[in-house]
């Protein structure tokens, strides 16, 4: 789906939302919207994709307020017909053209829109060959494959490590892995000034906090069956924009010059900044295990692949005691 179009069906899908009561919030990639209501949560993807939509589908999502966990319901906007899918509410053009124009009557009523979205897609599930007894079927071994630091730390030692006797989960919280390339001179009165540098690291696409990550240790595989996948917040533009600020700042040199004028000496001071269009930055999304280790009233987070205590959240969800 072009982006042009993506946005648009955006914008679209978040005034149906809005107009039935759900609080609407827009997400980063590769998911499109959030949307709170009074008993339920629901996570929009609009996408053509199929190897996007097969991830989309196989993943579960979870809500944390207070206390309660919801399991988000899933919405899947395509304008590819034939789309399967397992476990998503899905709407094509028919569903997207009926349910626009009942909230454009709902506005000018002055009514709440109401949304059946019934059960996930059926009309698009596999059906079996054969008409045959409905039998139980197996969950996976591996969750979704994902770029991801390996779990070194088990559960039970994530406990221990805690201090806790209680029940643990794991998480794995998204971060954006950079690495940057600046290239660039400036000369200035016979001074040649570099703005050669390059520099790697890692931002939580959470809450922006900063950590290094060894590019060797990532593994490229599933992640564990089970673990719940914390959809990132920060969008990939605002990350790149904010670290080439950070090194344009972090490059910019203030430089003195002497120089003689007659019988007199004379300084002279300049701010020379790199290009910014001499900044390459490359990102991808790598998650980082943690351990939720839940004790009566207290939480403790641990990092499941290097086994330390967390001072901080790794998301904005969590209240540490």
């Amino acid at each position: 789906m072009e982006s042009g179009t993506r946005e648009k069906a955006r914008n679209v899908l978040k005034r149906i939302l809005e107009a039935a009561c759900y609080d609407v919030e827009e997400v980063g990639e590769p998911l499109d919207l959030s949307a709170v209501g009074s008993e339920d949560a629901l996570l929009v993807l609009c996408s053509n994709d199929p190897e996007t939509i097969e991830d989309f589908d196989s993943m579960t999502y979870h809500l944390r307020t207070g206390d309660e966990d919801l399991v988000c319901s899933k919405l899947l906007f395509t304008l590819v017909p034939g789309v399967q899918t397992e476990d998503c509410i899905q709407w094509g053009a028919d569903e997207f053209v009926r349910y626009a124009g009942r909230t454009v009557l709902a506005e000018v009523l002055g009514q709440n829109l109401v949304l059946d979205f019934g059960c996930p897609a059926p009309a698009t599930r596999r059906e079996p060959v054969e008409t045959v007894p409905a039998a139980v079927e197996e969950e996976p071994e591996e969750g979704p494959e994902l770029p991801h630091l390996p779990v070194q730390v088990a559960e039970k030692r994530a406990c221990g490590i805690a201090g806790l006797h209680g029940s643990a989960k794991c998480r794995f919280i998204p971060y954006w892995n950079y690495r940057y390339v600046s290239t660039g001179e400036r000369e200035v009165k016979d001074r040649l000034i570099s703005f050669d540098a390059e520099g790697a690291g890692a931002i939580n696409a959470i809450n922006g906090m900063k950590m290094e990550i060894d590019p060797d240790t990532v593994e490229r595989g599933p992640v564990p069956f089970g673990s719940e996948i914390v959809p990132a917040r920060l969008v990939r533009e605002d990350v790149e924009e904010q670290l080439v600020r950070d090194v344009v700042d972090r490059l910019t040199q203030r430089v003195r010059f002497r120089y003689e004028k007659g019988d007199a000496i004379f300084y002279e001071e300049k701010t020379l900044k790199p290009d910014r269009n001499n900044v390459r930055v490359d990102l991808e999304t790598v998650y980082v295990p943690v351990w939720q280790v839940r004790g009566g009233s207290k939480i403790v987070e641990v990092n499941g692949f290097t086994g330390e205590v967390l001072s901080m959240p790794m998301d904005e969800g969590v209240e540490l005691l």
